[in-house]
């Protein structure tokens, strides 16, 4: 990110890493640059704060600090001074240090609470530092006249297109000039003068920015931060459910050996925080995850099954009392050691409950008018766990976006995960005129019949729609059903359509309202 002078240590020396990655993190997040500039227009160094909590989030909470500290830094050090002592502080910086996402996401929505809650200057104070660097090179050329060591400024080179055209300069850029040619103009081109001119000028801006300091006494600093710190904390979570929507988290992926780099997450934040769509659909996907959980979490306790009788085995959850009892007598450990070798301890023999050899799953999800909307982002959430369910177990996953015809096909394979294609398909929506089932009914079976990884796969139709299927095409999906050992799942969003989905569903969940029934499809996680 460019800017006409590089930012000046306020509070603390910055470590270079910290530096590389703050800029880093502006170049992704346009509505982060916009908060840089409009807080140095309500106070000059606000830039320089925003990059030392930054670097409090990422690399050290608690960095030396300057010494001695600029006099104009007072304002500054009071606010990371009363931050330090918020309760939640630590908590923030455990969710932050050494990731560069959460420290940036943190640090742009902390920093926008204290832009938009703190008083404004009674009047907007310079930058005492931009005298300094001033008055530092005239001193190094004393000979030299002034327009000349400030040249650049002065008439700094014009921006042009790729065919040579110059481009309009910018307000900043014209404001800079004029305000180099009046100084030249007021200093007589002369060294000594405008030196004399930048001491008077820097003076007053320290003196101003201790005001500020000072007046912020009467402000309650510590209740502004501490709704900061929460807003910093409620962005890191909604951002938690973005990364969940993906399959995702904050640092390696669970169940998979290669890590998402920090550049590609940020690349997807910057789609999913600027669609309002992705957002929603990130949230009701958080919900549904939650459901998945506990629901296939309650199966796997239920995996154990009844106990029918006793068995001979070496499963330790299943051992008996008095097979237990052995471990804790060193003089009966060889004889347990012995029976665990031989697979002969006594142990509980169970019916398990749960469904083996889970398939891959391929979901047809309508993308007809009438699921513009709630429906088709309450769709895509739902479509998006089944999709997370299916990355973990390491199963083949694809999507099918659907009308009057297939408009779309997404495959996701196992260890593969395109996340970019993810997104794309979440935003894809065709607003078809109608709605045939039969059209992706058709492209699942000839997927599951002529691509070997989709055997006995699980087909989930989402639809609010109601259509009419021939006799003889059912007949020939209950026969393919049969011969290809597949099941067809059906999600009726609304209340028609119900009789006709289950002409050819195992099953059918029916959701008449989308805000209050999200547990109504509690079982369709258990595919």
């Amino acid at each position: 990110m460019k800017m006409l002078y590089e930012l000046a240590p306020l509070v603390y020396q910055v470590s270079s890493i910290s530096n590389l990655l703050w800029r880093e993190y502006l170049g992704h997040f346009e509505h982060a640059q916009l908060l840089v500039k409009q807080g140095e227009s309500k106070i000059f160094a606000f830039p320089s704060f925003m990059l030392e909590v930054f670097h409090r989030l990422y690399y050290e909470p608690e960095p030396e600090k300057l010494d001695p500290p600029p006099p104009e830094s007072a304002w500054a050090s009071l606010l990371q001074d009363e931050f330090s002592g918020l309760i939640g502080f630590d908590d923030l910086v455990k969710h932050c240090q050494g990731n560069q996402l959460a420290a940036g996401l943190a640090t742009v929505e902390y920093c926008r609470q204290v832009y938009e809650k703190l008083p404004p200057p009674i009047s907007q104070f310079a930058n005492p530092q931009r005298y300094r660097d001033m008055i530092r090179r005239l001193k190094q050329n004393p000979e030299v006249p002034p327009s000349q060591i400030f040249k650049d400024a002065i008439a700094p080179s014009r921006p042009t297109t790729p065919n040579g055209w110059p481009l309009p300069q910018t307000r900043l850029i014209q404001e800079a000039e004029q305000w180099f040619n009046q100084l030249i103009e007021e200093s007589g081109d002369n060294s000594e003068e405008l030196t004399q001119i930048l001491q008077r000028r820097g003076k007053q801006a320290v003196i101003e920015a201790a005001q500020y300091a000072a007046s912020m006494e009467a402000t309650p600093i510590r209740s502004l931060l501490r709704a900061a710190l929460a807003a910093a904390e409620n962005k890191l979570e909604e951002s938690a459910l973005w990364l969940e929507m993906m399959g995702l988290s904050w640092d390696r992926e669970p169940g998979q050996d290669m890590q998402v780099s920090p550049r590609e997450k940020l690349a997807l934040f910057q789609k999913i925080a600027s669609n309002d769509n992705l957002k929603q659909i990130a949230l009701l996907a958080g919900r549904f995850k939650q459901i998945a959980d506990r629901k296939r979490c309650s199966q796997a306790k239920d995996a154990f099954g009844e106990v029918t009788s006793i068995e001979l085995g070496n499963n330790l959850s299943r051992l008996l009392p008095s097979e237990l009892q052995k471990l804790a007598d060193p003089a009966l450990f060889p004889l347990f050691a012995k029976g665990y070798y031989d697979q002969s301890l006594l142990q509980y023999k169970t019916s398990g409950k749960e469904k083996l050899g889970r398939g891959p799953i391929v979901v047809c999800l309508d993308s007809s008018g009438s699921m513009n909307g709630l429906p088709d982002n309450w769709a895509k959430a739902v479509t998006a766990v089944l999709g997370q369910i299916a990355q973990q177990e390491n199963r083949h996953f694809r999507v099918l976006h659907f009308g009057t015809r297939v408009y779309r096909t997404d495959d996701f394979p196992p260890f593969h995960q395109d996340y970019s294609m993810l997104l794309e398909s979440m935003l894809a929506f065709y607003n078809g005129g109608g709605t045939d089932w039969s059209a992706p009914l058709l492209k699942a079976v000839k997927c599951i019949e002529q691509q070997q990884h989709y055997n006995q796969a699980d087909i989930v139709m989402v639809t609010d729609g109601k259509c009419n299927l021939t006799p003889e095409f059912l007949d020939q999906l209950q026969l393919q059903k049969e011969q290809l050992g597949f099941t067809v799942y059906g999600i009726l969003i609304g209340a028609w359509g119900e009789t006709k989905l289950k002409q050819f569903c195992a099953q059918v969940w029916v959701v008449k309202d989308l805000r209050k029934e999200d547990t109504v499809i509690e079982d369709l996680f258990l595919l």
